[in-house]
């Protein structure tokens, strides 16, 4: 599955557009950089917690009703972007360090690179955790997007160092 085609197909993109006051290319852009990011993160959390901790985890924080939050107009409180954050990245620490790594090879224009990974935090959670009883994934519990490894899931070990097995 293509979390950015899924991002256009639900309307993330366009709230994204004008949640940050971006251009449509610019808000495509910084999906297409960070969401990756935050999907190994998500992977890495639930690998460290395990699948029925991981979806508690993301129940938690709102479940479904993160990404709903982000589409529909009203306020959101930084506060559920955060928690999202630290569940995929693991400590608040952990989030600071990849948001520097992330301004030092992402430009934003403006440069709001935590307001982009907050609400992309939460609407990918939305959408893991709206999938996860479905076969979306091409796997029964449809996380398994979350269980392959690829290029940022090494960016995120240079970056916090690789997971414990």
């Amino acid at each position: 599955m293509d979390m950015l085609d899924t991002l256009r197909r639900t309307g993330g993109l366009s709230a994204l557009t004008v949640r940050l006051g971006f251009l449509p290319a610019q808000a495509a852009a910084a999906a297409e950089a960070l969401a990756p990011c935050l999907i190994a993160g998500y992977g890495r959390s639930l690998r460290r917690l395990g699948e029925e901790a991981f979806t508690v985890q993301l129940e938690s924080l709102g479940g479904e009703e993160m990404a709903q939050a982000v589409l529909l107009p009203g306020p959101i409180h930084p506060s559920v972007g955060d928690a999202a954050l630290r569940l995929a990245f693991g400590s608040s620490e952990n989030v600071d360090r990849v948001e520097s790594a992330v301004q030092a090879n992402v430009t934003l224009d403006p440069p709001c690179h935590r307001d982009v990974l907050r609400l992309l935090a939460m609407l990918l959670g939305g959408y893991l955790l709206a999938r996860a009883d479905r076969a979306d994934f091409g796997h029964k519990d449809g996380l398994s997007l979350l269980l392959s490894r690829g290029a940022a899931d090494e960016w995120l070990d240079a970056t916090l160092g690789p997971e414990d097995e």
